[in-house]
């Protein structure tokens, strides 16, 4: 087992187009820098980038996401750090699925720079719950035709 302060801080990067031109490099450095400087100001251990320049977030199959996951998996990964969710992935419900199953299964505490958001394992398995506590509320709702 990997003890706490070998773990890794995971620092996601993702630009859906890149074609290598000046300003592609441009904001794909400056998305590098703030999340350096995030983990830096946090005091977050071991920060290593995971960056996936081309590939958009509507897909799963991008090399480094799936390499972050990986680490995840195995417990190497003590903080996932984003500049925003949408860097994450292009969907609301593909990115609650990962804050929920994956992120609160493994340890792993989610940081969204942009949106200022911190949420620990314990709260997303409690977001987890609230989610499908109103999702079963309202198939039932439905269901009734809303009438009471």
């Amino acid at each position: 087992m990997i003890r706490q302060s070998e773990k890794i801080t995971a620092l996601y990067c993702r630009l859906a187009h890149y074609d290598n031109e000046l300003m592609d490099h441009a904001i794909a450095q400056n998305q590098m820098n703030e999340l350096s400087r995030y983990a830096e100001t946090n005091g977050l251990p071991n920060p290593q980038f995971f960056c996936d320049w081309g590939f958009s977030g509507t897909s799963h199959k991008r090399p480094e996401y799936q390499r972050m996951l990986r680490l995840m998996k195995q417990g190497q990964v003590s903080n996932l750090v984003v500049w925003d969710m949408s860097r994450l992935a292009r969907g609301f419900t593909a990115c609650g699925k990962l804050l929920e199953t994956v992120l609160s299964r493994y340890g792993v505490t989610f940081h969204s720079v942009k949106d200022g958001l911190v949420y620990a394992p314990q709260e997303m398995r409690e977001l987890a719950a609230t989610n499908k506590a109103l999702y079963a509320f309202f198939r039932q709702e439905q269901r009734r035709g809303g009438r009471r």
